[in-house]
């Protein structure tokens, strides 16, 4: 499917500001996409040409991103995840897989430890792994770890008070811990490159163990976004996930 021709734009509007959303109407399997810290329904564009034209496929901005509102609160992850909430309810869209990249997997994850319907859960390269900032702080890198966040970030047209709010927020507020992590009932697959650089591949193995029944995959020679790099490759492997959970 074409990015540019085949996805319709509209917002919902939730109790946080309205919520940029793209959508492709298929007749099969659902499937919500969340982007990672300071990107937006854009980086998708590669992967939705190799996706199956009857996936019926929503692409969201998260709260602060794209063309989603930008309201002045603090981002924390439990605040995207009400906000991500609001549009499922408001769509209808319980029954969708969730796709997240980085930032966006970790909301998904966060999602799917809530008492909130999701039919499965694929994880790419999520961030917000407590033993990840616990290791960050432990080398003395924290300072260092937000600066270069906010600097890559902010290599595009982003809110850079959005991304101060989050990336401060970070090491307080809504880590997955093993409790959290524990919740997650749902079909998941974690999905991990080897040569990712922005979060280290070791991460994998802990969600992968802290997340009963879950699967992983890595991909070889592939960097922290898949989806982007490799999208024909990450496409196959989400087809391969939804038939078996299908």
């Amino acid at each position: 499917m074409d990015y540019d021709k085949d996805f319709e734009s509209g917002f919902e509007q939730t109790s946080l500001g309205a919520i940029h959303y793209l959508r492709h109407k298929g007749h099969g399997n659902k499937m919500i996409f969340l982007h990672g810290l300071g990107a937006s329904t854009l980086t998708w564009k590669r992967l939705v040409a190799f996706l199956d034209e009857g996936l019926d496929i929503t692409l969201i901005d998260l709260l602060g991103h794209g063309e989603s509102d930008a309201p002045k609160i603090d981002y924390t992850i439990s605040v995207q995840f009400q906000a991500l909430r609001e549009v499922i309810s408001l769509q209808n869209n319980g029954d969708s897989f969730l796709f997240g990249n980085s930032y966006g997997g970790w909301v998904a994850a966060y999602y799917a430890s809530q008492p909130y319907t999701c039919k499965g859960i694929i994880l790419e390269s999520p961030a917000g792994l407590k033993e990840n900032f616990d290791d960050i702080v432990a080398a003395g890198k924290e300072q260092q770890f937000k600066e270069d966040s906010l600097r890559i970030a902010m290599q595009y047209e982003n809110n850079e008070w959005v991304l101060k709010s989050i990336i401060n927020a970070d090491f307080e507020e809504d880590q997955l811990t093993t409790e959290t992590l524990s919740k997650i009932k749902k079909p998941t697959l974690i999905l991990w490159g080897s040569e990712d650089t922005t979060i280290d591949k070791k991460y994998a193995a802990m969600f992968n163990s802290k997340i009963k029944g879950s699967e992983l995959e890595i991909m070889q020679g592939v960097g922290h976004v898949p989806h982007y790099t490799n999208p024909e490759e990450t496409a196959a492997i989400i087809r391969r996930f939804i038939a078996s959970v299908s």
